[in-house]
């Protein structure tokens, strides 16, 4: 099982958008996935909710756990047998288990191991802030994605990022490695952001997504979460045209995950 941290260290950047659309794009695909929110905030655990609730047909009858049993020794994960997608959701207890200074990151480890052959692709949902949650996700990751909105203060979010990611993989994580800064919400027509991402492309060019892929600003993304349901689900014609141009994306962060043998 490949799994993937979705992180950054400054909200709005459409972190869990990105992680539920990679997730199901995956599915789609014909991957075995499991999603994990560890994210207190809990967004990606109420649009799938909703979205496994009504889509039984195609999802089949997906399995789902709080996240906190991954923090539970002797956890039963015999739920997650035999099953095509999985979910661990965040709950109101997972604050005050984040928060307990005796947590102890190996059990969660080693649960995660447990569910090694079970899956092919984990999403990992992190929150916008440098905490346990998000040095939990990167210390059994294989890979970080980090979404960047084209401002200022979120390039210096994701640099702070790489930073930390760089301390746990000289410390816990050796094999971890970067798929990128993903340019999201990008609008083409704003002289600041073409800017910003002229500067990032000169200074931070070895960092960002390859072959200038980038999410553009686009209200059918904002509609996922008012909808629960992924982009190319929603039957606008505009949706249609952003799921277009947006699926390949997805796509291509599952193929690099997929295809890499490491």
């Amino acid at each position: 099982m490949k799994k993937l941290a979705i992180s950054n260290q400054k909200g709005g950047v459409g972190k869990t958008t990105i992680a539920v659309h990679i997730a199901l794009q995956a599915y789609k695909m014909g991957h075995k996935v499991l999603f994990i929110d560890i994210d207190t905030q809990a967004n990606s655990s109420l649009f799938f909710e909703h979205y496994l609730e009504n889509n039984q047909e195609q999802m089949g009858n997906a399995a789902s756990l709080p996240t906190v049993s991954l923090f539970e020794e002797n956890s039963d994960l015999s739920a997650f047998d035999d099953q095509r997608f999985g979910l661990l959701y965040s709950t109101n207890d997972l604050a005050s288990v984040l928060g307990n200074p005796d947590i102890d990151i190996a059990v969660w480890a080693n649960n995660l191991q447990k569910l090694d052959d079970k899956f092919d692709i984990c999403v990992i949902d992190t929150p916008p802030t440098l905490a346990i949650s998000q040095i939990a996700a990167m210390v059994v990751a294989d890979y970080v994605l980090s979404p960047i909105e084209l401002s200022t203060y979120s390039v210096q979010g994701a640099i702070n990022l790489i930073t930390t990611m760089n301390n746990i993989k000289d410390d816990y994580n050796p094999n971890l490695l970067f798929l990128g800064l993903l340019p999201s919400r990008v609008n083409k027509n704003n002289n600041r952001q073409l800017s910003i991402l002229a500067e990032l492309k000169n200074e931070y060019n070895h960092l960002l997504y390859p072959n200038d892929l980038m999410l553009l600003e686009r209200q059918a993304f904002a509609d996922t979460s008012a909808l629960n349901l992924p982009v190319w689900e929603i039957q606008e014609h505009a949706a249609r045209k952003v799921a277009a141009k947006s699926r390949p994306v997805f796509t291509d962060i599952v193929n690099r995950m997929i295809g890499d043998k490491k």
